[in-house]
């Protein structure tokens, strides 16, 4: 192979029509290690020869989230397709910068359009779900642009508006809002599935979550606690009182990962129980 020209899997008798009928990453092999702008052309080449119609190569996508050139932009059957090229290996950075591909296309104009990665290594499962459409995926991928931020109070309102934009709730601090909150958190993430189905959690999820836990617990309690960032305890946030130190992001954590029998409703209540007496 040379020159990062993808090697295409076609037997003889395939034609255009039936590799359409395929997604691209079952014809299309992108060689490791080669040039992702020789890489992005060849396969435009490529695509084309297949009858594919390319709206546009390295097209600008903004959105609130931010702003990512997308290398392809398909038209199939009337419907928006974008295609990302990655050559090199799936390290954390490369996760990162997909997950927030992700997020500003599904906050965009195009928020309904198929996103296929073509890649020369294989592409890990749980960075794989975030490239659907699923309600947990499209939940999460609104909290990614938020990463950056500094403070538990920016995230709880990040996971404030988040709730209003994929659920229509209108969260105020309220100890009486969690049940609902937990109860479309475990329906998106379908913890509560007999199958046992794992759904991939962010970072930013938990951050999140924790955050708007937190800040539930700093302004019911009595006196007001505040935050500390404590490296060897939980999650690394705390929400200190005068006599106790409360976990809201490490229980966010547990509920996240095992559902309703790590409930943050039930550890809300008990904890403003003890502090206010």
């Amino acid at each position: 192979m040379l020159g990062g020209w993808p090697s295409v899997f076609v037997s003889p008798t395939d034609s255009s029509e039936a590799l359409m009928t395929q997604s691209l990453a079952e014809t299309i092999k992108i060689e490791r290690g080669a040039s992702r702008v020789t890489a992005i052309s060849q396969v435009a080449v490529e695509l084309r020869r297949r009858g594919e119609e390319i709206a546009e190569i390295l097209e600008v996508v903004a959105s609130p989230a931010g702003q990512v050139v997308m290398p392809i932009h398909l038209r199939r059957a009337g419907e928006d397709v974008f295609v990302e090229v990655e050559t090199g290996p799936w390290e954390g950075r490369t996760v990162e910068d997909m997950l927030k591909t992700a997020a500003v296309l599904r906050s965009s104009d195009h928020s309904g359009a198929a996103f296929e990665v073509l890649s020369a290594y294989p592409v890990p499962e749980e960075v794989r779900y975030f490239f659907g459409q699923s309600p947990a995926a499209l939940f999460q991928l609104d909290l990614v642009h938020h990463d950056n931020l500094e403070k538990p109070e920016a995230y709880a309102r990040a996971f404030s508006n988040a709730a209003k934009r994929h659920w229509g709730l209108d969260l105020d601090y309220e100890p009486k809002e969690l049940p609902v909150v937990e109860e479309m958190l475990l329906v998106a993430l379908d913890r509560e599935a007999e199958n046992g189905a794992h759904t991939p959690i962010l970072d930013v999820l938990v951050l999140g979550l924790g955050s708007y836990v937190g800040e539930i617990l700093r302004c019911h309690a009595t006196p007001q606690g505040s935050w500390r960032s404590v490296a060897d305890w939980g999650e690394g946030l705390v929400v200190e009182f005068p006599d106790a130190t409360a976990d809201p992001l490490g229980k966010s954590h547990a509920f996240l990962e095992n559902g309703s029998g790590d409930s943050v409703a039930y550890y809300v209540a008990y904890v403003l129980k003890e502090l206010n007496g």
